[in-house]
C-alpha cells in the first residue's frame, strides 16, 4: 500500500469510495473533452466563433482535469480500467446526453456546465479536513467549472459578464497551480 492511501485512509476516508468518485469525476471530464471537440467541429452558426473560442478553452481545461484527476487516482493506488469501452460505458458521473428536443447542442452544453460542479463539491465535502492533496485538487476544479459557468452565461446573455478573461487555452490556473504527484504530504 502507497504512502499516500495509508495517510488517507488514517484521516478517516474511506479510499475506495474516494477513489470511485475520482474515477467518476475523470470519466465526465474525458467524456466533456469528447463532446466539446464534436461543438468545434460543427459548422458555426451565428455568432459560433466566439462559442468555438469558449469551448476550446473549456476543452483544454477538462483534460488538464482529466490528467490532475488520474494522477490522484493512482497516487491512491487507484487504477482506471485498461479498456477504454468499458471505462466510458460506466454510467455513472457522465454527463447527460442532451434530450431529443435539445435544439441547440451548445446550449445544452451549457446546462451540463451548471450540473458538472456538483461532484467536485462532493468531494469537498468529503475530504474537507481530512485528504488535503484530493481537497485542494476538487476545490481547484470546481472553481474552474465556475468560471466556466460564467463564460457560457455571458455568451449567451443569461448572466452577468465572467470575472476571468478567456484564452489561456490548457493554462487551468487553478488546478496548474497545485502541487503534482509526490510532490509532498497529502
Amino acid at each position: 500500500m502507497g504512502l499516500a492511501r495509508e495517510r488517507v485512509e488514517r484521516a478517516g476516508v474511506a479510499v475506495p469510495a474516494l477513489i470511485d468518485r475520482l474515477v467518476s469525476a475523470a470519466r465526465a471530464e474525458l467524456i466533456a473533452v469528447y463532446r466539446c471537440t464534436i461543438l468545434i467541429a460543427e459548422p458555426p452558426g451565428p455568432g459560433g466563433e466566439g462559442l468555438r473560442e469558449i469551448l476550446a478553452d473549456i476543452r483544454a481545461e477538462d483534460r488538464r482535469h482529466f490528467d490532475a484527476l488520474v494522477g490522484r487516482v493512482y497516487e491512491l493506488d487507484g487504477r482506471l480500467p485498461d479498456d477504454l469501452g468499458r471505462f466510458l460505458g460506466e454510467s455513472a458521473g457522465s454527463p447527460p446526453e442532451p434530450g431529443p428536443d435539445a435544439s441547440d447542442p451548445g446550449t445544452a452544453f451549457a446546462g451540463y456546465a451548471r450540473r458538472a460542479v456538483a461532484p467536485y463539491t462532493e468531494l469537498c465535502e468529503l475530504t474537507a479536513g481530512r485528504d488535503h492533496r484530493t481537497h485542494r485538487l476538487a476545490e481547484a476544479i470546481r472553481v474552474e467549472k465556475l468560471e466556466h459557468q460564467a463564460w457560457l452565461a455571458e455568451f449567451f446573455g443569461t448572466g452577468p459578464p465572467g470575472r476571468f478573461r478567456r484564452g489561456f487555452r490548457g493554462r487551468s490556473p487553478f488546478v496548474a497551480g497545485l502541487p503534482g504527484p509526490n510532490a509532498g504530504p497529502d
